[in-house]
């Protein structure tokens, strides 16, 4: 199989691949290597996208009916790709997220990959529902990469489904947010698998046995999944919020967090001078606010209210858990009216959602926050679009 991934990302994944049954030793190192591999994905992109591949053919679909193209993803190629006709120079290239995949397909095996117009009717997956929070919410996608990929892991007793969707952009900023967009998803899959691998490390294949002999299977008979889906609640000329969640369960798990990754960028922000690894468009939920104005104990006000609104009220614990600290690392989307809290798996529950393994989700509207939302923060290309 060729393997386009280099650097200390393909050390990463080598040694996820080959650590036996030895247990925890082995996958603390895969941890460690995995995490400085996250830490240098941009370095990454760069290096991808160098690699001599071969050229792909591209469609320019006209502004009325834009075509779909579907292709298998082989390693190492780009397949058929759609040049979007608002930018007649982008040409979407998916090498970092289908290096990410193939580094854990068999040899031989292909994913079928499109690229899709936002309102295509081929988008999504029958008997595949979207995740939860983003299907109330009136997406501002232009186009999305979507890929299919059934297998049985040639070195473990699994089986995957991967089900992948993510939301590409073309005009202003778009080099910069698909990247970022790609990188996200890219060390979801990364996680998913060796997350995988780690939890049920007793399943490897042993050298004794072939995985084409069923009577050998050790395997629960449950594959995992991994459900990417990803929209753009809001986006105008210069603002662009991103939501991805992850919904997946491992193979023969009885439940898995679903974690959320969101992006947030302002197209003209001012170069990052704080000294964090970070784009300099990219902006925080405390870069929306006004500083020292108690914008945390706002949003835990208004939280505690939600809930004293319910049949059931806060529940025990509730209020020790929403120091500034957590909500200061709140993930966050921004849109056309409110803004959107996402609460990780197992951290806390907002209103209305079940807490646990899922993501929750609290929306509240700009004008109660007014007081506390910096007018010439991000905000500024809400409140003056």
């Amino acid at each position: 199989m060729k393997k386009v991934l280099t650097g200390v990302v393909a050390l990463a994944l080598f040694a996820a691949g080959c650590g036996g049954n030895s247990g925890s030793a082995e996958f603390a190192q895969v941890r460690a290597e995995l995490a400085q591999a996250s830490a240098e994905l941009d370095a990454l992109k760069e290096q991808v996208a160098s690699i001599a591949v071969p050229v792909a053919t591209t469609q320019t679909p006209t502004t009325t009916n834009t075509p779909s193209t579907t292709t298998t993803a082989v390693p190492g190629t780009t397949g058929t790709s759609i040049a979007p006709a608002s930018s007649a120079t982008t040409v979407f290239d998916e090498r970092l997220v289908l290096s990410a995949v193939a580094e854990f397909l068999p040899d031989g095996q292909v994913c079928e990959e499109q690229f899709l117009s936002a309102d295509s009717p081929e988008r999504g997956w029958e008997g595949w529902n979207s995740a939860q929070w983003e299907t109330g919410i009136d997406g501002f996608e232009e186009f999305v990469v979507q890929i299919t990929c059934d297998f049985d892991s040639e070195e473990y007793w699994f089986s995957h489904t991967l089900r992948i969707q993510y939301p590409l952009k073309t005009g202003e900023a778009a080099g910069v947010i698909n990247s970022e967009v790609r990188s996200a998803v890219a060390r979801g899959v990364l996680d998913y698998f060796i997350d995988s691998r780690d939890r049920f490390s007793d399943l490897r294949l042993t050298e004794e046995e072939q995985r084409s002999d069923q009577t050998q299977d050790r395997g629960c008979g449950t594959p995992g999944y991994l459900a990417i889906n990803g929209v753009v609640p809001y986006s105008n000329d210069g603002l662009h919020s991103v939501y991805l969640s992850f919904g997946q369960n491992h193979p023969c798990a009885n439940t898995t967090g679903n974690p959320v990754v969101t992006l947030n960028f302002d197209v003209f922000g001012k170069p990052d001078t704080s000294g964090y690894d970070r784009p300099r468009m990219f902006f925080d939920l405390y870069d929306l606010f006004k500083d020292g104005s108690g914008w945390e104990d706002k949003l835990v006000e208004v939280i505690l209210r939600r809930w004293a609104e319910t049949d059931n009220g806060p529940y025990e614990g509730l209020n020790q858990k929403l120091t500034d600290e957590f909500v200061r690392s709140l993930d966050f989307t921004m849109g056309p009216d409110t803004l959107a809290l996402h609460a990780q798996p197992y951290t806390v529950w907002f209103p209305g959602w079940g807490g646990g393994s899922s993501s929750d989700h609290l929306e509240i509207d700009y004008e109660e926050l007014a007081e506390y939302l910096h007018p010439d923060g991000p905000y500024r290309l809400i409140l003056n679009n």
